[in-house]
């Protein structure tokens, strides 16, 4: 919440500060031959919630105007099953399923994490 205050601190008057989230909790994961299984980002998603815990807390005092967006899918693209593996299992707040790493172990062409992504624009009052 600090940092909104700091934000809201460096905006010109009604600047708008653009918020993009992804909210998926099990975002698809596809290579050519279809789906492969499902990231577990539920962790993430308990992130995000806390986030717009703050936020509202931020709107409720009067420091900016909260409106949210329709969301869209955004693809994130990896080279290969392992690259991916070893690249979202970084990601803060996400696992890959075990069965679902076996199945990528192998893929040498590309694979797909498609995350549903929420925008909210929050206009400074």
């Amino acid at each position: 919440m600090n940092a909104l205050r700091r934000i809201h601190a460096a905006l010109v008057p009604h600047g708008i500060v653009v918020d993009t989230q992804p909210v998926s909790a099990w975002p698809p994961v596809t290579t050519p031959a279809g789906e492969q299984g499902a990231l577990d980002m539920r962790g993430w998603t308990e992130l995000i919630a806390a986030v717009d815990e703050r936020v509202a807390m931020v709107v409720g005092d009067g420091l900016f105007a909260a409106e949210t967006k329709p969301s869209f899918v955004v693809a994130d693209t990896f080279d290969s099953g392992p690259a991916l593996v070893e690249t979202v299992s970084n990601w803060q707040g996400t696992a890959v399923p075990p069965a679902l790493a076996a199945r990528l172990a192998g893929h040498r062409g590309t694979v797909q994490v498609h995350q549903e992504v929420r925008l909210r624009l929050l206009r400074a009052l």
